[in-house]
């Protein structure tokens, strides 16, 4: 099984910057509150990398433009949310409106461990 992580954010340059700079100056209208949770700089967040890399499951992070180009029949898809794969294809794993919901690292991993007891 793959957990993949889509940004409500592009990964072009130009993005990056742009978004880096919105998450500092204006992070409560930031439209990416995964980014802003896990990315609160340039870095990411020292206890959401540990959090991932404990999982028992390949994790990968996209962004909405790779995420689209990738998973052309996801194009639809409101982000920020978490997907998973498997054998039987891809399907939505933690919505937009449960990873919105988390004000800080802690309430987001709570959220993937919440979903991650409900899919077993």
């Amino acid at each position: 099984m793959k957990l993949i992580f889509v940004y409500n954010s592009d990964g072009t340059l130009g993005s990056l910057i742009k978004d880096t700079a919105h998450k500092i100056v204006s992070p409560k209208t930031y439209q990416c509150n995964l980014c802003r949770i896990t990315y609160p700089g340039v870095t990411m967040q020292e206890g959401w990398e540990k959090f991932i890399k404990s999982l028992p499951h390949d994790v990968v992070f996209l962004h909405r433009d790779e995420f689209q180009k990738q998973y052309p029949n996801q194009r639809d898809a409101q982000l920020p949310a978490a997907f998973v794969e498997d054998a039987t294809g891809l399907k939505l794993f933690i919505p937009h409106t449960e990873i919105n919901k988390a004000q800080n690292v802690e309430d987001l991993i709570d959220v993937v461990k919440r979903f991650l007891l409900n899919k077993n």
